[in-house]
């Protein structure tokens, strides 16, 4: 061990370290022994008698403790110096930024409302027209509303674009005069959609104020199947506004009590690419509790 000292600086905190295991070694072999070329670094007090059973190491524990901290943390000292640009490092850090995207238009909702509300009103249709006119409307209703929201869904995939920037989720809209670039459009060619008509406000949402987000039906985006509706909840909306519409269900007691986080809620219908949405919100850090908690 000593041998090793010598390819040491004398003043290095490794010198320092070794000396008082060098020391700690001898003083546990042979009490009161002085080790040639050590006791100069870091002197101990010999002892006429051996020390009680665990006192030497605790003595050695403290000096090699204080040693250490006196050589690393003092000002100016190599250690300290480190700490201080780790600091600094911390201080400066910046959250990761990434591009803007702008989340390819997806019809596959509407589509398949189409489909399904067709099917209805001819059902309703065939099966009514044997009993007269009408029971005929009466049962053709519900497919002709679910035909109607499958066109009102394919209209908005057309017009509007959910967009992730560096700082915020943002609905958007595009101008009349635009050309048709799908997702090749970026969010400068694109415009606001206005206020929010349930609570105000733009229609933007710093990704630090998410509380929660999911996909529903639950489970089907994992399973390959598109969702109907994407859910998200945050705290930028002023709290007074928080419980109107479906926000006074998910702010309950006993939502809260089961590991809810009180915020504003927001539904959409999944007329953009949902695995590109669920990417993005990972990506950007959007909180998310567990599935089974809203």
């Amino acid at each position: 061990l000593h041998s090793a000292l010598i390819s040491i600086t004398a003043d290095s905190p490794m010198h320092l370290a070794l000396t008082l295991l060098a020391q700690h070694a001898a003083l546990v072999a042979r009490p009161g022994l002085v080790v040639p070329g050590l006791v100069s670094a870091v002197p101990l007090r010999a002892r006429a008698t051996r020390p009680a059973r665990g006192e030497v190491g605790m003595n050695f524990l403290e000096q090699l403790k204080e040693q250490l901290s006196a050589d690393f943390f003092k000002p100016g000292a190599p250690g300290a110096a480190n700490k201080e640009r780790a600091e600094a490092r911390l201080r400066n850090a910046q959250p990761a930024k990434y591009p803007p995207v702008v989340v390819r238009e997806d019809y596959r909702l509407a589509v398949v409302f189409i489909l399904t509300g067709t099917l209805g009103v001819y059902a309703g249709g065939s099966v009514g027209g044997i009993f007269g006119l009408t029971p005929a409307l009466v049962l053709s209703t519900p497919g002709l509303l679910v035909l109607l929201l499958g066109v009102l869904f394919a209209v908005q995939a057309g017009r509007v674009r959910f967009v992730f920037d560096e700082e915020a989720f943002e609905l958007k809209t595009v101008t009349p005069a635009m050309p048709d670039e799908g997702m090749d459009a970026s969010p400068e060619a694109l415009r606001s959609s206005g206020e929010n008509i349930v609570v105000g406000g733009a229609n933007r949402w710093t990704y630090d104020s998410f509380v929660n987000w999911e996909f529903f039906p639950k489970g089907w985006i994992e399973k390959g199947i598109p969702p109907i509706l994407v859910y998200f909840k945050e705290t930028q909306t002023p709290e007074q506004e928080w419980n109107k519409g479906p926000g006074a269900a998910a702010n309950a007691p006993e939502k809260l009590a089961s590991g809810a986080v009180a915020g504003q809620v927001h539904f959409f219908p999944v007329i953009c690419n949902p695995e590109q949405i669920k990417a993005q919100f990972e990506l950007r850090g959007c909180a998310k509790l567990p599935s089974t908690v809203d």
